[in-house]
């Protein structure tokens, strides 16, 4: 969005604004910039990547599963159909990620 623009160069005004900022903020907090361990310029590594890559594998199976969830999900007789996706969808997706995190050691 933002990134998308093209920059244009600071004014002397915005320059010292900035120049005031970083200092106070520096002065009150010296061990921010430790903290954030950043770099004037470059995005901050977790607005850059979150969560975790998932590899190709993963996608296709989720992504064989809930088709053959849809296929199941037709076949049946229409008075079972609901109770089976708000099952499914209230219990055994929430179920399914809490375990994955687990394992994974993002829980």
């Amino acid at each position: 969005m933002l990134e998308d623009r093209p920059a244009r160069p600071l004014d002397e005004r915005e320059r010292s604004a900035l120049a005031e900022i970083s200092s106070a903020t520096r002065r009150e907090d010296p061990g921010l910039a430790h903290r954030l361990e950043g770099i004037e310029g470059i995005t901050h590594p977790p607005v850059r990547r979150t969560g975790t890559p998932l590899r190709l594998s993963v996608v296709g199976v989720v992504m064989a599963a809930a088709m053959l969830f849809g296929l199941l999900v037709a076949l049946l007789p229409p008075q079972v159909a609901p109770a089976l996706v708000l099952g499914v969808l209230l219990v055994g997706v929430p179920g399914g990620c809490l375990l994955w995190a687990r394992r994974r050691g993002e829980f």
